[in-house]
């Protein structure tokens, strides 16, 4: 093999190597308003409106009027769903809230709800 035909073989097997290395590993969702790893609830419908949380880690306390949540966590087999807990019309509920973009809703649309709790937890 002549050595110029080596040189244009080396070269592109760099160029594959750089552009497989700079591709994400996998697929994630950018948003405007939740940072990565967090997740938050809006005084909005759809993630508008102010940030009413935006937590990173387990959280207790009381937000009144949350319209819309967004898990946007990592995935991370046993720490990368949500478990909310709220209040609607004076009644307790918890449900499992999937991260961006993983297979299940991870964005929700509520009615004027307060949210009591968010913990991180593994798969629902």
């Amino acid at each position: 093999m002549s050595r110029r035909r080596v040189g244009i073989l080396a070269a592109a097997g760099a160029l594959a190597a750089s552009v497989a290395t700079s591709m994400p590993a996998s697929a994630e969702v950018a948003h405007r308003t939740c940072p990565k790893g967090a997740f938050c609830a809006y005084s909005g419908d759809w993630e508008t409106g102010r940030v009413l949380l935006a937590t990173q880690g387990n959280w207790s306390g009381t937000i009144y009027n949350v319209q819309s949540t967004f898990n946007n966590g990592y995935r991370d087999p046993g720490a990368d769903h949500v478990q909310l807990g709220y209040e609607a019309s004076g009644i307790s509920y918890s449900i499992c809230i999937h991260y961006a973009p993983g297979g299940g809703q991870y964005e929700h649309h509520w009615n004027n709800i307060t949210v009591k709790s968010v913990r991180w937890r593994g798969e629902c």
